[in-house]
């Protein structure tokens, strides 16, 4: 808060038009909203595969029987949260990786979790 007591001094005028005209220079060039500019994606899957990531959306794909699965990048938390003890025993070639092998892949504003699977699309079902 400013004390009004005080007299201005011409310093104080000196300070406020520079404030004021960086404040209204400021406003008038830069929009309110800027549109969000689109994130550069990692790699492409290879193709007809999909890729799904996090550990709701990969544990759901994994209790999928219908889900066929070509390959798994996980980390070792992300693999202990989705109870995967040996990932020798999958049905499918799984790579133990660190979480940056999988921003390459994803790009780095995707939250992954830790976990990213490529699989074949399911077929869509009629909407009767």
């Amino acid at each position: 808060m400013s004390n009004d007591n005080k007299p201005k001094t011409p310093k104080d005028t000196h300070y406020a038009k520079l404030r004021r005209a960086h404040r209204d220079e400021k406003s008038s060039s830069a929009p309110a909203f800027r549109p969000r500019q689109p994130v550069p994606p990692g790699e492409t899957a290879a193709d007809g595969l999909v890729r799904l990531y996090g550990l709701h959306t990969v544990r759901a794909a994994l209790d999928n029987p219908r889900r066929r699965i070509k390959k798994m990048l996980v980390t070792r938390n992300a693999a202990e949260r989705l109870a995967i003890a040996d990932l020798t025993a999958l049905p499918f070639e799984a790579e133990m990786v660190e979480p940056k092998d999988i921003d390459k892949v994803t790009g780095s504003d995707a939250v992954h979790q830790g976990v990213l699977i490529e699989a074949e699309p399911l077929k869509p079902k009629r909407l009767d």
